[in-house]
């Protein structure tokens, strides 16, 4: 009869293979490459720091640029750097011996750059072609640009200061009718805009809206300041500094956003 053998003298099983769990087998399994999600996931943060920095910077930039570029932008951006020291200088803020020289060069300036303005409305003069009322408005622009010139010439030492004189107060009439007529086609226009005459977007109205409202701002503004120059009050020199930063700032501000289209 077989003795039993021993227990200790048994064969000892291999333990059963170790069970992975799911994120364990997903590991091993998982390639070495990243997959593209983890790349986007990467770069995303990347791509929302430029589009939130880096562009907005270039794009003010550009319409910089535009606005330096175009004679109108040059003229606007002087006549607010002009007024702003007028302000500074009429509340004592600065000194006005060195001051003062500046806001007459970038007077002086403007003038200069505005110098042969005449040309366009006298292309545009037709008394075959134009209405009575287009013809009225055509001439009083031409007077009024003239006017300027010859003001212009005589700061500049070319005419005496009698012509000098009347021509600078010939302008101021001429320019303030001027204001009236363009108060008075601004306002037509927004009231057409209101009433949905015309057949724009809902989008398109409303930005429309808001540019014919500034331009009618800033006409009340020169407004005031040509009332100022035929009339001559006491309080002139601070009621015009304001005047003509404020015309000046709006005027600036409507070819930023013509640019920025």
């Amino acid at each position: 009869m077989n003795s039993p053998i021993p227990c200790h003298a048994l064969p000892t099983p291999s333990p059963p293979p170790e069970t992975l769990s799911f994120y364990q087998r997903r590991d091993i399994q998982k390639p070495l490459t990243p997959e593209p999600e983890e790349f986007e996931i990467v770069k995303k943060p990347t791509k929302a720091a430029h589009t939130t920095t880096r562009p907005f910077v270039t794009r003010c930039l550009n319409i910089i640029q535009k606005l330096l570029k175009e004679l109108d932008g040059r003229d606007k951006i002087m006549k607010v750097l002009q007024y702003f020291i007028k302000i500074l200088l009429h509340y004592n803020l600065v000194h006005a011996k060195h001051w003062s020289t500046i806001t007459s060069n970038f007077s002086m300036t403007r003038k200069l750059l505005r110098l042969g303005t005449a040309i366009g409305p006298i292309g545009r003069f037709s008394l075959a072609k134009n209405s009575l009322s287009e013809t009225v408005i055509l001439s009083n622009a031409i007077v009024n640009n003239i006017s300027d010139d010859v003001f212009c010439l005589y700061k500049l030492g070319v005419f005496g200061s009698y012509l000098g004189e009347r021509s600078e107060r010939l302008s101021a009439y001429c320019w303030f009718a001027g204001i009236f007529v363009d108060l008075r086609e601004n306002m037509k226009s927004l009231l057409n805009l209101q009433k949905n005459a015309s057949k724009l977007s809902l989008q398109e109205r409303k930005e429309k809206i808001f540019v014919t409202e500034i331009s009618i701002i800033k006409l009340l503004m020169d407004g005031i300041f040509c009332a100022c120059d035929i009339w001559k009050p006491t309080h002139s020199p601070s009621t015009q500094a304001w005047s003509g930063f404020l015309s000046g700032f709006l005027a600036a501000y409507k070819l930023w956003i013509k640019f920025s289209v």
